[in-house]
């Protein structure tokens, strides 16, 4: 179900620390136990980020399970992220487009390498199908390890502060940022790599690390 690297993949290039990548995959935060923050490509505002474990899962819920240190460890890694974000940008909204492991099976994941999509600022995303309700993303991937959605696939959407919710896929290609780009008034630029602004992303950058630009 996971690969230590795979060569081809920039989440699994970055979380490894080579230096032969794009400045826009450097990472932010890199904790090699654990996980990688990166800027989000494509980004249809400042602020927006993805964070994806070190190994190379199909989806958080996996990586919750066999992440090196124990599933503790990584949903604390995840929760000191959102923390310190929050503590930077904000309110935050948070997605995955959690892919599954069937082949054939549609999903709204486009990569392969599991990430939470995080945005500054509270979205009016939709809820996802027959959501479940969760006080926080830790307890959601805890609850969904050992579930069908696993290995299906699955939406997880949520808020923080607030409560995380998980659902069926819709499978939707990109599902969240078609979302995120009609709440904008933009529904045409959606597709992460058609739509990446490179200004976005320096300021991105900067205000991850308090820069002027």
């Amino acid at each position: 179900m996971v690969s230590d690297l795979e060569p081809a993949c920039f989440l699994c290039r970055a979380a490894a620390g080579a230096t032969d990548i794009p400045w826009t995959d450097r990472p932010l935060w890199l904790d090699p136990r654990y996980g990688v923050l990166v800027p989000g490509l494509g980004g249809l505002s400042a602020g927006y980020v993805l964070l994806a474990p070190v190994d190379h899962h199909h989806n958080l819920a996996s990586a919750s399970l066999d992440t090196g240190g124990g599933a503790d460890g990584f949903t604390d890694f995840v929760h000191a992220l959102l923390t310190y974000l929050r503590a930077k940008m904000g309110s935050l909204t948070y997605w995955e487009h959690g892919g599954g492991y069937r082949p054939g099976v549609r999903s709204s994941a486009c990569v392969e390498h599991a990430h939470l999509h995080i945005v500054p600022g509270t979205l009016d995303l939709p809820l996802p199908p027959g959501h479940r309700s969760y006080p926080s993303i830790g307890r959601a991937l805890a609850a969904l390890v050992g579930r069908s959605e696993v290995k299906d696939g699955y939406l997880l959407m949520g808020h923080s502060p607030g409560h995380c919710f998980v659902g069926r896929d819709v499978g939707i290609s990109q599902y969240y940022r078609r979302e995120w780009a009609r709440l904008l008034g933009r529904a045409d630029e959606w597709d992460y790599l058609l739509s990446e602004d490179p200004e976005l992303t320096r300021k991105t950058i900067a205000a991850f690390f308090d820069r002027q630009i």
